[in-house]
């Protein structure tokens, strides 16, 4: 009988010991609901009392999500590439095809670290969880790779030229002004912004499309070229080109239409006046063959990003004549 009041005097205290316990984990612990659809036999939210984690899949986990997101644009403009154009179009084209434009600042530093790369996605992302609508976003900065941090794809697009106009805007001679007399004594004197050396790093339209490698940025590398076709590939919905300004407004509205439908109708109407007299400074044969031997991957690119625009116009025309 003794033996049996000991054992339950020792009970009680480990008893109301477990006890008091497990009270005080259910009052510390965040309590996690979980909403559950409503059926005919479930009515209320499931209540887990599991510990709160914030947890980013990667995309491998999440099966049915399209690497490349439909919903969200990101012009990354080459200067001096007519990306002005295609800025209002976007900004005018907003309200009637129900989508935000955001303008991104930071645009004067192209090429960035892991770190600022990473900063740039999370602003996207914090942007995108703040707005129920599709989003356009535009700046100047080489490729970023949205998947390498696990994140969806923006659909890319964006805007190249001739690379030798887009030199001579972008350097427009000592007195301010387009000069054949300039760009001449330039290159005869082989120094200065008009002369290009391989193995050099210049920020030409390559890098936009390769990435933020050091290597992007040096002239005619291979590598670069190559990746950069590559990411067009890929990320780039469309490349455009301002010499074709028409047929690229026209790839735009079809491969688009949810950002760009009607931008053909709008670009007529309302900008054509405003950009038609606009025309390349003249360069002279000479000048212009020396540079276009120089400018090799570059015009390598360009030719095949217009080859690649004219074959997406070619199956639209080829899809229209079927219909």
């Amino acid at each position: 009988m003794r033996a049996k009041l000991k054992l339950q005097w020792f009970l009680v205290p480990l008893i109301l010991t477990l006890y008091l316990s497990g009270f005080f984990l259910y009052k510390t612990a965040p309590v996690q609901v979980i909403a559950v659809r409503t059926t005919s036999h479930t009515t209320q939210a499931s209540i887990s009392f599991a510990p709160l984690r914030h947890v980013t899949k990667s995309l491998a986990e999440l099966d049915k999500m399209d690497e490349i997101s439909k919903n969200f644009l990101f012009f990354n403009h080459v200067p001096k590439c007519g990306s002005e154009v295609l800025i209002l179009l976007l900004q005018k084209m907003q309200g009637f095809n129900n989508f935000r434009h955001v303008r991104l600042k930071g645009g004067s530093k192209r090429k960035l670290n892991r770190l600022q790369q990473e900063e740039l996605v999370e602003e996207f992302y914090d942007i995108l969880r703040k707005q129920p609508v599709r989003l356009s976003f535009d700046r100047h900065t080489y490729f970023v790779n949205f998947t390498s941090f696990d994140k969806q794809s923006p659909t890319y697009i964006n805007l190249i030229r001739d690379p030798i106009d887009k030199i001579v805007s972008r350097s427009p001679g000592k007195n301010g002004k387009g000069s054949n007399e300039y760009y001449y004594k330039c290159l005869m004197k082989k120094k200065g912004d008009c002369n290009f050396k391989n193995g050099l790093s210049y920020d030409l339209s390559i890098p936009y499309f390769c990435g933020q490698d050091s290597r992007c940025m040096i002239l005619n590398n291979d590598w670069a070229l190559k990746t950069a076709k590559e990411n067009v590939q890929r990320y780039f919905e469309v490349v455009g080109v301002l010499e074709e300004l028409n047929s690229t407004l026209e790839v735009l509205e079809n491969k688009l239409p949810n950002f760009f439908k009607g931008v053909q109708k709008h670009y007529q109407t309302y900008l054509l006046s405003n950009f038609k007299n606009k025309k390349p400074i003249k360069v002279p044969n000479r000048i212009r063959k020396k540079l276009k031997d120089t400018l090799r991957t570059e015009y390598d690119f360009y030719d095949w990003i217009k080859g690649r625009l004219f074959g997406q116009l070619q199956i639209l025309y080829g899809d229209h004549q079927s219909h």
